[in-house]
């Protein structure tokens, strides 16, 4: 269920150390089957790097247990809290993940920037992997030594107007409350979900117990694209195709699926009139 940017610079590090990668089993709900993964740990295993919500799907994964699992064979861990962040309390030294990354955008801030956390001494023992001005503590043509954190990391003039951009965004979030936005989410995702299973045909990919409020969907005979098209012109905003997690849909053996997305500013009639506009996509397109 990993988006793409979970899975290549994984692929490119294995190429470059000859080194495996192997892929979590999923159930036909989309869960990670927990039993095969502890399987696939060893003490050969370096690092254990999951999605904690499917952006696809919006299920929901059990990262403690992840995290538990894999430091018991010396495994690092790396959480992509990309879609986890705008709801899940998120307490990275609770968690004990080596490292959590999440991105500006998901959280109603500016794109290109984002966070990345990594244990302390993790990142000390760590090389900078790109160099430049102000990540040197004494720079000579001999030799470089490089400053402490987090300088060492942060190589060049940063994305500044960005930054400053997402602190209002990270200030608008506890305004309304994590927990607000929550319940909220929760109430629109499961009237969706029965609104749009009364529908001829459709079925949703990713039926997950513990879930986000993202449902991703195929209609019997209509292609994803075609929906996403008619909708459009009807003013309703979802997105259709491979969602950047190609392998998932793969695995479903589908070429893709629409999906809608609720936030804590979408409402109950906005639901309705996705559920109507769907309605009418399938009426004209069968």
């Amino acid at each position: 269920m990993e988006h793409h940017s979970n899975i290549v610079p994984w692929q490119i590090l294995c190429e470059e150390k000859n080194a495996l990668l192997k892929v979590i089993p999923l159930t036909d709900s989309g869960e990670l089957v927990m039993e095969e993964f502890e399987k696939l740990l060893s003490p050969k295993t370096k690092l254990v790097s999951v999605v904690h919500v499917s952006n696809a799907m919006g299920t929901i994964n059990p990262v403690d247990e992840i995290i538990s699992n894999a430091h018991s064979v010396g495994a690092k861990v790396l959480i992509d809290g990309a879609q986890s962040s705008m709801q899940l309390d998120i307490d990275v030294q609770k968690m004990n993940s080596d490292f959590f990354a999440c991105s500006s955008h998901k959280l109603f801030g500016p794109t290109g920037v984002g966070v990345l956390y990594g244990k302390k001494e993790i990142l000390e023992a760590m090389p900078p992997f790109q160099g430049g001005g102000e990540m040197i503590k004494d720079c000579t043509f001999p030799k470089t030594t490089y400053a402490d954190l987090p300088y060492k990391f942060e190589a060049g003039t940063p994305n500044i107007a960005d930054v400053v951009a997402f602190k209002p965004a990270l200030d608008f979030i506890p305004s309304i409350g994590k927990e607000n936005i929550r319940k909220h989410e929760d109430d629109l995702l499961s009237y969706a979900t029965e609104k749009l299973l009364q529908i001829e045909g459709l079925k949703i990919i990713g039926a997950a117990k513990n879930k986000i409020s993202v449902i991703s969907f195929v209609i019997d005979r209509v292609h994803p694209q075609d929906v996403g098209i008619l909708l459009d012109n009807k003013g309703i905003a979802i997105r259709t195709g491979h969602h950047c997690a190609q392998p998932l849909m793969d695995q479903f053996k589908i070429p893709g699926t629409t999906r809608a997305s609720f936030a804590a500013y979408n409402t109950i009639e906005e639901v309705d009139k996705l559920v109507e506009g769907v309605h009418k996509a399938v009426k004209l397109l069968k």
